[in-house]
């Protein structure tokens, strides 16, 4: 995936210059620029960011399952009732 983020940033980089008439071999530095940036901002995303959403999303999703979850007590307390 960082690969095909930093080839999408790098063609991104080339249409610019290409539109902006700049000239052949800086657009080609612009654009190797672009996919080092793009694939390693990709990495930076995938090493610190998604996992700590990932992590707070599974303990987000096990407090809602443990607060909605009656106790053995109150249904004990609902059948004597």
């Amino acid at each position: 995936m960082p690969k095909l983020i930093g080839l999408c940033c790098a063609l991104v980089a080339l249409a610019g210059g290409i539109v902006a008439h700049v000239e052949p071999g800086t657009a080609l530095l612009r654009a190797a620029i672009a996919f080092v940036a793009g694939s390693l901002l990709t990495q930076f995303w995938y090493v610190f960011l998604a996992a700590r959403i990932t992590s707070a999303t599974e303990l987000l999703q096990t407090t809602m399952d443990t607060e909605e979850a009656p106790s053995p007590e109150a249904e004990a307390e609902e059948k004597a009732a």
